[in-house]
């Protein structure tokens, strides 16, 4: 999709989200909790980059965050560590500058496997994003045992275009599982074995009530969550959305809301660290990026 702006903010949902039926959008409520991270354009852990992009947690709980030019691509990899602390305000500090990362095309999801075939910790993102940007190709991002960010590879899927990623290491009763999504179909994969085959297809139909675009998703033991964003089309009151699957497509919870606040606040991506989940927003107009918790 054509990014409204720039800025980052994530939002946490909790672990314990309860299974209901698909709920009407009018029916949803904010779940926009306190704010987590803050990052203004001027941040130097941005490198110019308006736009944020996919983001993911990484190894203790450290959270790695793509930012872009927007169409202009030109995208960045930053490193954000904890400090061990509450998560408050001032838990995560950015490590170093940002890694200049051509590799990582659009860069609209991230996901994090603790051991990649075996070859130890890295990043997997994708290159595309909905229809504007299509690409079924993945980029690899290895990491050192510290999450030091290192070399990459390309890994085209055989599933086609995908704008969302995840992998869960406790899923398929701890055997690790994948998933990928393209607008409303979903594949999944098993935790072992090259991404280049095994995929099967669970679903075309993942529930959704409006023309929303599609954005990151994350996956747990036992779900997977989906954003989808504003956009140019969205009424100025329009909300952004994460829905909640389970790992055959089903719908377990609908229209969990996060408000647009006249198209200023755009959902990219959901990620966890163990019971806290977190949502990343692109702030447009000038306003600073923010990650915040997703209250129930």
């Amino acid at each position: 999709m054509k990014k409204l702006s720039s800025i980052a903010s994530v939002l946490g949902l909790s672990i314990g989200i309860a299974i209901a039926s698909a709920a009407p959008a009018s029916a949803a409520t904010d779940r926009s909790g306190a704010e987590r991270l803050n990052i203004p354009n001027s941040s130097a852990c941005r490198a110019g980059r308006t736009v944020m992009e996919g983001m993911v947690a990484g190894p203790g709980g450290q959270l790695y965050i793509i930012f872009s030019k927007g169409s202009a691509g030109e995208p960045v990899l930053s490193r954000w560590l904890r400090d061990g602390t509450t998560w408050d305000g001032a838990s995560w500090t950015c490590s170093g500058a940002p890694v200049d990362m051509p590799a990582l095309g659009h860069g609209n999801d991230l996901a994090y496997n603790a051991n990649y075939l075996g070859q130890g910790p890295a990043l997997i993102a994708t290159q595309g994003s909905q229809s504007q940007f299509p690409s079924n190709d993945v980029t690899i991002v290895h990491l050192s045992s510290s999450g030091v960010i290192g070399t990459t590879e390309v890994v085209q899927l055989p599933v086609g275009n995908i704008s969302g990623f995840c992998y869960s290491a406790t899923a398929a009763n701890g055997a690790g599982k994948y998933a990928a999504r393209r607008l409303n179909t979903l594949w999944t994969h098993p935790g072992s074995g090259a991404l280049t085959s095994g995929w099967t297809q669970v679903t075309t139909s993942l529930t959704s009530h409006d023309n929303r675009s599609d954005q990151g998703i994350d996956c747990s033991e036992n779900y997977i969550w989906s954003t989808k964003s504003i956009n140019d089309s969205t009424p100025d009151t329009g909300w952004n959305w994460i829905y909640q699957y389970n790992w055959s497509g089903g719908d377990v919870e609908s229209d969990i809301g996060v408000p647009g606040n006249n198209l200023t606040d755009e959902i990219e991506d959901v990620t966890h660290v163990g019971s806290d989940f977190f949502v990343g927003i692109n702030r447009n107009g000038g306003v600073a990026d923010s990650v915040k918790v997703l209250t129930e």
